[in-house]
C-alpha cells in the first residue's frame, strides 16, 4: 500500500506540474500486471494557460563558490547566466605546485563551458567582467576584456531576478608602496605561470658572464611576504624545485641560492595548530629557509624589500631577485562600489545574513571571499527569545519551556553550541547552574541574560578558503532548488522577531580539515576532531584528497602520472632486466660494438685493456705508461672555444652529437629550450600540449660528458674579423648585472633559424599571428577561444559574429595547411559542443598566392588535400596575394585579373615562408652578402670567406659549386699524362670524386636514366657502344654542359637543419684525425684531398596532416600514402623523433586522450600463419562495427624495438563503442584477440573524452 500510495502521489504531482501538456493516466491492472496508457486528445477547452516564465539567475564569477552553485542548480526552474572574465574553474589549492612544475596548469583547470555542457546547454556563459551592479534597477553592467581588434560592442548590461555574487577577492597590498609594481601574486593560473618563468629567468641571469658574486646572490634571493598556507607551500615547493632540479641544471648557483620568508606575526601558519606551526618552522630552518617573524614590510623597490621590526621599530632591508606577496585578501573595485551603494562602505567584504543574502538586498546573494556572514548575536534577541519561550507569560522559564525552543536557538545561533563545547558542558541546562553546581528549575529574564551573556564570544568569521566557498555554493543551489517547496513548508528555525519559521535552515560550515605541504615529500594536516598528522604518510593523504576533490577525471589522471614520476626509475629497472634476459645475444654484440667504438673515438686517451682471468674470475687492468705524458700534454693544450648561436634543430643536433672534449662549448640563445616545431600546429588547438614538444637545453647539456655552458641571451652583432659576438639579455630589468656582454670564439656555429617573412606587407606585424615559436602557438590557442567567447556575448549582430568567427590562414605550405586542418577539427568536433549558439557562424579561409597548396609535395597529395578541404568547407582562394592587413580586414589582389577585394576576419595566421633575422642581415652586409636572402656557405657549411664560421639551418643555404666552373680543373686533374685527351680508364680514377664533389652529376644521371658516368661520356662521343674512346676538353665540356641544371637549394625544414647539425658535429669530432688522414674528395683546384666529405642531405620523407585523422605522406622512393593509417605512422614517427622519453610518452598519450571518445586501442604482435584466422575473427565481429587496420612495420624498426624475427607484423585495432549494450567490453574483445596472438604488448583501456576547450 505504501508503494502504491507513493506512486499515485508522484503521478498526481506530475500532472499538476505540467498543466499545459495532455494528461497521461497510467492505470495499473493488478490482475494481469499490465500497463494501460491513456492520453487526452487535447487540452481542456478554453484559453490554454501559458507556461510560467523562468526567473533569471545571474551568477558573477567562476571560482569555487560560483562553480559549486552551477554544478547543483536545477536549470529547469531558472534561466541561469554566468558572467566571468575567465572561462574556466581553477583548483586554486594547487597553484603553488604549478609555480614549480610539480603539477601542470592544465591539470587543475576545467572549462566552464564543460560544466555548462553537462547541464544540457541550459546555462549561458559570457566571458566578461562585471564593472557595476545596480541593485535598485536589478541590472549589472559588464565589459569584455578580449582584444579590441575583435569587432562588436565591448559593453553590455543584463537584467536579473536573483543575483549571485561570487567574484572572489584580490590580493591585499595594505597600500604598501611598490607592491603592485615589483611583486608577484598567486591568485590565478596566470600568476603561477608568470612566477615559474621568472624563477628560471633569475637563474639564467645569475649565470651570465660579467656579474659580481653579490649580484648573483641578489638575483637568486627569493623573498616570500606572508607566512600563511599559500606562502608556506610556495616556499616549500620552491625549495624542492631548487634543490632537486635547478641545482643540477645550474650547478654554479648551488651555494648562492637563498629563500627568505617575512611574517608580521610571531609564527608562520598561525591559523593552524601550534604543533604544526612549530614543526613547519623547524623543518624550514633545517632546509635553510630563513624565517623573519615580527616584521612588517613598508616598501618594495626594484631590488630591495624594506621592513620595520615591530618590537623595536627599527628599519632594515634585504635585496631580492623575486618577491611573492601573499598576505590575505582585499576587496575588488566592483564590490567596493556596490558596498557604497547599499551602505556598507566601511567594511572589508560584503555583509550577508546567515542565508547568504546581502543585507539590504533581498534578491542579491554573496558567496566566497567577497562576502562575510554577519552572524546575529544572541544578546540582541535575548528578550524576544525569552518571550517566545515563556508560553504561559509567567515571567520565568522552566527547563521544559527552554528545551522546547532549544533546537531553534542552536540552529539560529550556532555560537551557543560552540560555547558549550568550549566550556565542556554536556547539556545546555548546565548554563543555569548556580555557583554551587545546582540546576535551577526556573529562571527569570535577568538570569537568562546572565546565563547566555558569554555565548557571543564564540562568534568567529569564516576563513576565506576554498572549502567555505564550495559549501556556500552548494548550500545556496540547494535553497534555490527547494524554494517553491520551502515557501509552502518552511524548514528553517523559528522567527524569534516575528511569526512563523524561516524558509530555510541557515548556512552552517562544516570543517573537513586543512593541509600544509612543507616540501621534502612531507605534509602537515589538521583534521576534524583536533587530530594532527605530519610527515611522509600525510603527503600521500594530501595527494589522494586533492585528486578526489579535483573536478576533471583527466586532471586526476594527470596528477596521478605526476605522482608516479617517483616510481618511474623502478619501472625502468624492471623493464631493463626483462630486456636484458630476452636479448642477451644482442646486448653482448652491442657491448663489443660500443667498446670498439670507444677505442676508436678516444684515440687520445690511453688504451685500457681489461682481461678476464677465467680461473680466478678476477680482472686485470693494463694501462700504457705513456698515458700520463699524453694527459699532461693535453692539459697544456688550450681548448678551442666553440660558440653556438641558437637552440633550434641545427644547434641542438650539433650539441647532442659533439663528443670531443678538446672543445670549450658555449651556447647563446634567447630561449633555453628546444622545441619540436613540426608539431606547433597541433599545439595551437590542444591536440598536443606545449610541454610535450619541448626539452630544456640544460637537460641536454647535463647528459653530455663534456662541459657546455649556456647563456640565455640574444646575439645582436657578429664581429667575424675580431672573432667576437655581442649579446644582450632579455631578462627583467630589476635583475642585477650587465645587460650586454661579449664572447670570444675560435669556431662560431650560427644556427639562429629565421623569422616569418612578411614581404613588407603593411599591417602584418601589427595584426597577424605567426607560428614559429611555442609562444606563438599558445597565443593562437588563446585567441581562437577569445573569438568564440566574444561571439557569444549579447548585443552583437549576426554580421559581427560572422566576422569574429572568420579565421584566415595566409600561406598554403605545410604549416598553413596543417594549422587549417587542426583548426577545422577543433571548431567542428569540440567547440560546437561548448558554443552551440555560434557554431553556424564559423568559417575558415586559406589564401595562397600560388596555383595550389602544398606545392612542394607530390601532385597526388596536393589534389587530395584540396578536395578534402573543399569537402570540409574550408574556403580555398588560389592566386590571392595579400597587399594589406588592417585590424578588421584583409585586402587581397588576384594575381590573374588584378582585382582588389577585402575579407573581414576575426583572426589571421601568417605562414608564408621565412625571412632573415636582423643580426644575420647585418652580418651579411659585413661579409659582402647583402644581396642574398640567407647566408651562403660552401658544401662543408662554412660561411664563404670565413673558415672558422659555420652556418646551419634556415639562416643559411649551401652555395653548391657548379661543374662548369671547374670543368678545366677537373679535366686537368684527370689528364695525368697531359696529353690533352682522356679515355675511360683515366676517368674511372676521378669519377667517384666528381660525383661526391658535385652531387648534381648523380642527379642528372638519374633523371636521364643513365646507368653510370661512362654512358654519359659515350653519349657525348656519339657512339654508346664504343669501348675505346678519347675525349678532348670540348667534348668533355659538352658531355657535362647540362649537369648543373639539376642543382637545387635544400628546403628550410627541420630535417635539413638536424642533419646539418649532426654532420658538423661529426666533422669536429674527427677534426684531428682527418687533418692527418683526409677523407674528402680530390681538390680539383689545388692539391691533395678535402678533409671531410661534403654535406649530403638524405631525404627521409615528409608528412602533411589534413585533419579528420587523415594524413598524407611522401616517402623516399616516390611512395605516397594517404589516409587514416598514415595518421598513426605520423604519430609514431614524430613520437620516435621527440628528443626526450617524457616527450615520447606525452606525444603518444595526448592524441589518445584528446581525440578518442569511448574508444580502446589494442596493439598486438601476430604471426603470419595465424593472420587468416584473425581475419575470420574480424568478420565475426563485423556487427559490432569493429575496424581493424593492419600496418606493416619495416624490419629494421622491428629489430630495434621488439624482435629480430621478420615473421611478425603490428596490428592496430580501433574498437568503437557506439552502444554499450550491444558491444562487449574491451576486456572481452582483448580475450578473443589473445586466441590469435603470440603476445599482447600493450594492454587495453577505455578512455573517455574530456575536452579542455
Amino acid at each position: 500500500m505504501t508503494i502504491l500510495s507513493s506512486f499515485f502521489n508522484r503521478a498526481s504531482n506530475a500532472i499538476h506540474a505540467y498543466p499545459s501538456c495532455s494528461k497521461l493516466l497510467i492505470l495499473c491492472t493488478i490482475s494481469s500486471g499490465g500497463l494501460v496508457a491513456y492520453s487526452e486528445s487535447q487540452a481542456e477547452p478554453g484559453t490554454p494557460r501559458e507556461e510560467e516564465k523562468k526567473k533569471k539567475v545571474l551568477v558573477l564569477g567562476t571560482g569555487w563558490a560560483g562553480t559549486s552553485f552551477l554544478k547543483d542548480i536545477n536549470v529547469s526552474h531558472y534561466d541561469v547566466q554566468v558572467i566571468s572574465p575567465r572561462n574556466y574553474f581553477a583548483f586554486t589549492p594547487l597553484l603553488p605546485s604549478v609555480t614549480c612544475g610539480t603539477v601542470e596548469a592544465r591539470s587543475i583547470v576545467e572549462p566552464v563551458r564543460n560544466i555548462i555542457k553537462k547541464r544540457d546547454g541550459e546555462v549561458q556563459f559570457c566571458e566578461a567582467e562585471c564593472v557595476k551592479i545596480d541593485a535598485a534597477g536589478k541590472r549589472v553592467y559588464c565589459q569584455s576584456n578580449i582584444e579590441s581588434n575583435l569587432v562588436g560592442n565591448k559593453e553590455f548590461s543584463l537584467e536579473y531576478d536573483y543575483l549571485v555574487i561570487a567574484v572572489g577577492a584580490q590580493v591585499n597590498t595594505f597600500n604598501t608602496p611598490g607592491v603592485q609594481e615589483n611583486c608577484h601574486f598567486l591568485k590565478e593560473i596566470e600568476d603561477a605561470q608568470k612566477i615559474r618563468g621568472t624563477v628560471i629567468d633569475c637563474f639564467e641571469k645569475a649565470v651570465l658572464p660579467g656579474l659580481s658574486e653579490e649580484e648573483r646572490k641578489t638575483n637568486l634571493h627569493f623573498v616570500i611576504v606572508g607566512g600563511g598556507p599559500t606562502g608556506v607551500e610556495f616556499a616549500a615547493e620552491l625549495h624542492d624545485y631548487i634543490q632537486e632540479d635547478l641545482v643540477n641544471l645550474y650547478p654554479m648557483a648551488k651555494d648562492i641560492v637563498k629563500i627568505t620568508m617575512i611574517q608580521s606575526g610571531d609564527h608562520i601558519l598561525n591559523t593552524f595548530d601550534e604543533r604544526i606551526s612549530s614543526f613547519a618552522e623547524n623543518k624550514f630552518q633545517r632546509d635553510g629557509i630563513e624565517i623573519l617573524t615580527g616584521r612588517r614590510v613598508v616598501n618594495v623597490s626594484e631590488k630591495e624589500v624594506a621592513m620595520k621590526i615591530k618590537s623595536t621599530g627599527e628599519s632594515c632591508s634585504i635585496p631580492h631577485g623575486i618577491v611573492l606577496w601573499s598576505t590575505g585578501v582585499g576587496t575588488r573595485p566592483v564590490i567596493k562600489d556596490f558596498m557604497e551603494q547599499i551602505g556598507q562602505k566601511n567594511r572589508r567584504a560584503l555583509a550577508t545574513d546567515e542565508w547568504l543574502k546581502v543585507k539590504g538586498c533581498d534578491n542579491v546573494y554573496a558567496l566566497g571571499d567577497c562576502a562575510s556572514i554577519d552572524q546575529r548575536k544572541i544578546m540582541e534577541d535575548i528578550a524576544t527569545i525569552f518571550e517566545a519561550a515563556d508560553k504561559d507569560n509567567s515571567g520565568t522559564l522552566t527547563v521544559k519551556e527552554f528545551q522546547d525552543v532549544l533546537d531553534d536557538i542552536i540552529i539560529r545561533y550556532p555560537q551557543v553550541e560552540l560555547y558549550l563545547k568550549s566550556m565542556h558542558m554536556s547539556d545546555v541546562t548546565n548554563l543555569f547552574e548556580d555557583p554551587r553546581g545546582t540546576n535551577a528549575t526556573e529562571v527569570d529574564i535577568e538570569g537568562f541574560k546572565s546565563a547566555l551573556s558569554h555565548v557571543d564570544s564564540q562568534m568567529k568569521s569564516l576563513p576565506a578558503t576554498a572549502q567555505v566557498a564550495a559549501q556556500q555554493g552548494e548550500y545556496l543551489s540547494r535553497c534555490f532548488n527547494r524554494m517553491e517547496q520551502c515557501e509552502q513548508n518552511p524548514e528553517g528555525p523559528r522567527r524569534f522577531r516575528g511569526s512563523g519559521r524561516h524558509q530555510f535552515r541557515p548556512f552552517c560550515y562544516k570543517h573537513f580539515g586543512q593541509f600544509a605541504p612543507l616540501g621534502g615529500e612531507q605534509t602537515a594536516a589538521e583534521l576534524p576532531g583536533d587530530w594532527v598528522s605530519m610527515g611522509h604518510s600525510t603527503q600521500w593523504l594530501w595527494y589522494s584528497v586533492y585528486a578526489r576533490i579535483d573536478i576533471m577525471i583527466i586532471s586526476c589522471i594527470q596528477q596521478a602520472s605526476k605522482l608516479a614520476d617517483e616510481g618511474i626509475s623502478g619501472i625502468r629497472l624492471v623493464e631493463k632486466i626483462y630486456f636484458r634476459e630476452r636479448f642477451k645475444p644482442y646486448l653482448r654484440r652491442q657491448f663489443y660494438e660500443k667498446a670498439t667504438r670507444a677505442f676508436r673515438e678516444r684515440s687520445l686517451l690511453s688504451k685500457v685493456l681489461i682481461i678476464g682471468t677465467v680461473s680466478g674470475g678476477g680482472l686485470v687492468a693494463l694501462s700504457d705508461s705513456g698515458a700520463f705524458q699524453r694527459k699532461n700534454g693535453a692539459e697544456e693544450c688550450k681548448k678551442k672555444k666553440v660558440v653556438v648561436l641558437g637552440t633550434g634543430w641545427a644547434g641542438t643536433s650539433f650539441l647532442k652529437n659533439l663528443k670531443d672534449n678538446s672543445y670549450e662549448v658555449q651556447v647563446v640563445s634567447p630561449r633555453n629550450y628546444f622545441a619540436f616545431t613540426p608539431l606547433l600546429p597541433s599545439v595551437t588547438n590542444g591536440t598536443v600540449e606545449a610541454r610535450s614538444i619541448v626539452e630544456p637545453i640544460r637537460n641536454i647539456m647535463r647528459k653530455k660528458g663534456m662541459e657546455v655552458q649556456f647563456k640565455e641571451a640574444e646575439c645582436y652583432k657578429i664581429d667575424a674579423d675580431n672573432r667576437k659576438i655581442h649579446c644582450r639579455t632579455n631578462g627583467s630589468s630589476n635583475l642585477g648585472g650587465k645587460e650586454e656582454f661579449t664572447l670570444d670564439y675560435d669556431i662560431l656555429v650560427v644556427a639562429m633559424g629565421a623569422r616569418a617573412n612578411t614581404f613588407n606587407t603593411p599591417g602584418v606585424v601589427e595584426h597577424a599571428h605567426f607560428l614559429k615559436e611555442v609562444e606563438d602557438a599558445q597565443k593562437i590557442r588563446r585567441t581562437v577561444i577569445d573569438c568564440f567567447e566574444r561571439a557569444s556575448l549579447p548585443s552583437l549582430t549576426d554580421e559581427e559574429r560572422k566576422r569574429i568567427l572568420h579565421f584566415v590562414v595566409v600561406g598554403g605550405g605545410p604549416t598553413g595547411v596543417e594549422f587549417a586542418a587542426e583548426l577545422h577539427d577543433l571548431v567542428v568536433e569540440d567547440l560546437p559542443r561548448l558554443y552551440p549558439a555560434v557554431k553556424d557562424f564559423v568559417k575558415i579561409t586559406l589564401l595562397e598566392a600560388g596555383g595550389s597548396i602544398l606545392s612542394m609535395f607530390d601532385k597526388r597529395i596536393t589534389a587530395f588535400a584540396e578536395n578534402k578541404f573543399q569537402r570540409d568547407g574550408i574556403d580555398l582562394k588560389m592566386g590571392s596575394m595579400v597587399v594589406k592587413v588592417s585590424d578588421k580586414q584583409i585586402s587581397t589582389k588576384d594575381r590573374v585579373t588584378g582585382q582588389l577585394s577585402s575579407i573581414p576576419y576575426g583572426m589571421v595566421v601568417w605562414s608564408t615562408g621565412i625571412g632573415t633575422r636582423p643580426v644575420i642581415a647585418d652580418f651579411m652586409k659585413q661579409i659582402g652578402q647583402d644581396n642574398r636572402r640567407v647566408l651562403a656557405t660552401d658544401e662543408w657549411l662554412r660561411v664563404e670567406g670565413y673558415d672558422n664560421v659555420y652556418a646551419l639551418g634556415d639562416c643559411a643555404t649551401i652555395n653548391q659549386r657548379k661543374v662548369m666552373e671547374d670543368i678545366s680543373a677537373i679535366f686537368s686533374k684527370a689528364d695525368k699524362n697531359n696529353t690533352g685527351k682522356l679515355n675511360l680508364k683515366d676517368f674511372k680514377e676521378v669519377i667517384k670524386d666528381i660525383c661526391e664533389r658535385y652531387p648534381q652529376v648523380e642527379l642528372y644521371l638519374k633523371k636521364k636514366q643513365l646507368k653510370n658516368f661512362d654512358v654519359l661520356l659515350k653519349n657525348a662521343v656519339g657512339d654508346p657502344k664504343k669501348e675505346a674512346m678519347e675525349l678532348d676538353i670540348e667534348k668533355f665540356t659538352k658531355a657535362l654542359s647540362e649537369v648543373d641544371s639539376q642543382m637545387k637549394f635544400l628546403p628550410a625544414t627541420a630535417q635539413v637543419a638536424a642533419q646539418e647539425g649532426a654532420y658538423l658535429a661529426d666533422c669536429l669530432n674527427r677534426s684531428e684525425q682527418c687533418e692527418k688522414y683526409p677523407e674528402g674528395p680530390l681538390r680539383f683546384r689545388g692539391t691533395g684531398r678535402h678533409r671531410f666529405h661534403p654535406f649530403r642531405y638524405k631525404h627521409l620523407g615528409q608528412f602533411a596532416p589534413l585533419g579528420g585523422e587523415q594524413t598524407a605522406a611522401q616517402l623516399p622512393g616516390d611512395w605516397v600514402s594517404i589516409g587514416h593509417s598514415t595518421q598513426w605512422l605520423w604519430y609514431s614517427v614524430y613520437a620516435r623523433n621527440t628528443r626526450t622519453k617524457k616527450g615520447q610518452v606525452l606525444m603518444q598519450c595526448t592524441p589518445m586522450i584528446g581525440c578518442f571518445s569511448e574508444r580502446a586501442l589494442i596493439t598486438c604482435r601476430l604471426s603470419i600463419s595465424k593472420l587468416n584466422s584473425l581475419q575470420g575473427l574480424i568478420k565475426q565481429y563485423n556487427p559490432m562495427k569493429t575496424t581493424f587496420i593492419l600496418t606493416p612495420v619495416p624490419e629494421r624498426i622491428l629489430a630495434e624495438t621488439i624482435t629480430f624475427s621478420s615473421e611478425f607484423t603490428w596490428l592496430e585495432a580501433y574498437l568503437g563503442f557506439n552502444d554499450a549494450e550491444t558491444c562487449p567490453d574491451a576486456a572481452m574483445k582483448l580475450k578473443y584477440c589473445q586466441l590469435f596472438t603470440d603476445e599482447i604488448l600493450v594492454s587495453t583501456q577505455t578512455i573517455t573524452q574530456a575536452s579542455d576547450g
